[in-house]
């Protein structure tokens, strides 16, 4: 959760400037082979990826949305209502 929290800081920060990320935690799946590639110690290990830099808005693939099930058919929200955020 650390390392989520810090790359999701980081996501921002980098939004702020400018830039578009991508977070790929599919790197841990391979982190052998990346490690030994990029010669790591033994005592490091790879668990995800960034891209950083600017993203290429007339490639299709960055026009593409994964559908997504509306709030209320996973989550509620209570104590807030007369805030603008009770549903």
């Amino acid at each position: 959760a650390d390392l989520g929290m810090y790359m999701q800081t980081v996501m921002l920060l980098a939004v702020e400037r400018g830039l578009d990320t991508c977070a790929q935690e599919a790197w841990s799946m391979y982190h052998r082979t990346v490690a030994e590639f990029v010669g790591l110690p033994a005592e490091y290990m790879v668990f995800s990826g960034m891209a950083l830099g600017h993203a290429d808005l007339a490639d299709p693939v960055n026009q593409w949305r994964a559908r997504r099930e509306p709030f209320e058919a996973f989550g509620s929200m209570q104590g807030f209502e007369g805030q603008g955020l009770g549903r």
